[in-house]
């Protein structure tokens, strides 16, 4: 028999973005009333979970993170998770029929943990193609201030559009999550980024 403790991972929040893209994470038993009321707050679902249900799935969620202003940091996760977690809630994906749930190359979704692809130019570039032919290494050195990429809170955690807050010495960039903006601003260096596409940035 499974007893539930305030470590037990209790609830599931998750939802798809304005892009459609797949957002999921899991809260602790004392986090539960708070996170459903995240994700109202939020426009996204939560399923309670009982103790020991689906830990196929609920294993392999990142843990959530609960902010003063009542919302909660709820990482990307790959379609094939999403989809789980809706037919286990009940809830229809509300995905885009139009285009699948097959994110583009250079989208958080199919950015490893260890090392993001460098798939263009930042977005203060004036060419148009960017990676195609060119040093790839020249990409990161034209980084600046002020140009979004994307960056991981952590290993074990997905890719999220940051915006570069300050350049420091060897290559570290400090770092504003763009939808988290109650998360902590963070340090990373050059490698660990992820570059944008200059036509995604147009549709921000």
């Amino acid at each position: 028999m499974n007893v539930a403790s305030e470590t037990t991972r209790s609830l599931i929040v998750f939802g798809r973005d304005d892009s459609r893209k797949p957002h999921a994470s899991v809260f602790l038993l004392p986090e539960v009333e708070a996170a459903e009321s995240a994700a109202r707050l939020m426009g996204m679902h939560s399923h309670r979970v009982e103790p020991g249900e689906a830990p196929e799935i609920v294993m392999r969620l990142p843990a959530g993170k609960l902010f003063d202003s009542g919302k909660a940091f709820v990482p990307f996760v790959k379609g094939e998770v999403y989809a789980r977690i809706a037919a286990l809630a009940g809830v229809a994906d509300e995905r885009d029929g139009g285009s699948g749930d097959h994110p583009a190359a250079d989208s958080p979704e199919n950015a490893s943990a260890g090392s993001p692809a460098p798939v263009a130019a930042h977005g203060g570039g004036d060419d148009g193609g960017g990676a195609s032919g060119g040093n790839s290494s020249d990409l990161w050195a034209k980084l600046a201030v002020g140009d979004m990429v994307l960056a991981s809170e952590g290993p074990d955690e997905g890719y999220f559009e940051a915006r570069i807050m300050k350049a420091k010495a060897k290559g570290i960039f400090t770092l504003k999550f763009r939808d988290y903006p109650e998360a902590p601003q963070v340090d990373r260096s050059y490698y660990q980024l992820g570059l944008i596409h200059p036509r995604q940035l147009t549709k921000k």
